[in-house]
């Protein structure tokens, strides 16, 4: 399996993920990941967020002008906004979205010639940003979410 299709892979499995946290009660939803963190429902908002963000401003500008449009975020604002905004939405609803948003990014990805995937884009800041390189550091990212979901759910299973 060439890279693309292995990190497309890989970033799919966040999908398969929300489905399986789909079935699962308010509650785990509700739950802090750890005492003092936030819940569930936080967290995948939170993915959800960034992934929107990167849709519109990168992974879309990529397939349609061949740029990018990101910029350094203020990370804590910005997850915090993310926050908020799954508070806002039931969860059902905001499975769904983060269900389609990574789809979306997916198949945009999919669908980009081999030379628009491999391209290095300068981003509004001024620094390099590649696809590669974006569908690593998020597969990691969310990985380490998924470990503390999990973790969760290991201990609610035990209790």
């Amino acid at each position: 399996m060439e890279e693309k299709e292995q990190l497309l892979h890989q970033f799919h499995d966040w999908v398969n993920f929300v489905h399986m946290l789909k079935d699962r009660d308010a509650g785990l939803w509700n739950s802090p990941i750890t005492e003092g963190k936030w819940a569930v429902r936080d967290v995948v908002s939170h993915i959800m967020h960034w992934d929107k963000y990167f849709l519109n401003e990168a992974i879309m500008k990529i397939a349609e002008e061949g740029r990018v449009a990101t910029q350094h975020q203020d990370f804590d604002e910005f997850n915090e906004q993310a926050r908020q905004i799954g508070r806002q939405v039931n969860i059902n609803a905001l499975a769904e979205q983060s269900i389609q948003v990574r789809e979306q990014i997916i198949q945009q990805i999919s669908s980009m010639s081999q030379e628009q995937y491999e391209g290095v884009y300068m981003d509004d800041d001024g620094n390099d940003f590649g696809l590669s390189q974006y569908l690593q550091d998020f597969i990691w990212h969310e990985q380490h979410h998924m470990k503390q979901i999990m973790d969760l759910l290991e201990l609610n299973f035990q209790n």
